[in-house]
């Protein structure tokens, strides 16, 4: 790879980047890896809720970088949705490959003399559960919305999916997410908010 002079920091110079290390720039693929390996890494790990899934995922996703940067389509979204969207493809793969649409347990807190911040570990383990047990094509637009922060229509792209579906998947997330914690809270157990449920279109 040749050398670079790298843009300006910023979201909006991810694209410039991406060009750059298409074109053989060493120093701006390793700007954007530095600017979004946390991002694409958390995006797997919540949708897989497993570390090595999240690792390897980030690993091929910057590999594909490296041999596919010229197919990124500015039209569909920004540098960081097309990302997540190779991150998503690379976790179901895992997924599929591995039969375990059920997650690992999340992981225990780490233990803290603090009360405060044992409660709020808790709460934060309870809130990763319930999105981990949240059935999949609800919890890949949560995650998507939510968590990686990516608009309904870069969403919409990222699932090759209609605007509307976007919004009645996230809309039922949200619904069963929140069901799961007031019964969390209320210590009745969040089973029942995850009966099966009819696909959605």
């Amino acid at each position: 790879m040749r050398a670079s002079r790298l843009p300006p920091t910023g979201d909006s110079n991810d694209a410039a980047l991406l060009a750059e290390a298409a074109a053989g720039a060493e120093d701006a693929f390793v700007e954007l890896y530095r600017r979004r390996r946390d991002d694409v890494y958390r995006f797997a790990y919540a949708l897989t809720r497993s570390r090595s899934c999240a690792q390897d995922a980030t690993q091929e996703v910057f590999l594909n970088v490296l041999e596919n940067a010229r197919g990124y389509d500015p039209a569909k979204g920004s540098v960081r949705a097309w990302l997540v969207g190779c991150a998503r493809h690379v976790a179901i793969d895992r997924l599929r490959s591995e039969r375990r649409w059920v997650d690992e347990a999340p992981e225990p807190a780490t233990a803290c003399d603090a009360e405060q911040r044992v409660l709020k570990d808790q709460r934060l383990a309870r809130l990763h559960e319930a999105i981990a047990r949240l059935p999949f094509q609800y919890r890949e637009a949560l995650v998507l919305c939510e968590l990686a922060e990516l608009s309904y229509a870069e969403t919409a792209a990222v699932l090759d999916c209609p605007l509307g579906t976007v919004r009645s998947r996230l809309h039922r997330a949200r619904s069963l997410l929140a069901t799961a914690l007031r019964d969390a809270e209320a210590g009745r157990g969040d089973e029942a908010a995850f009966k099966a449920t009819e696909a959605c279109p």
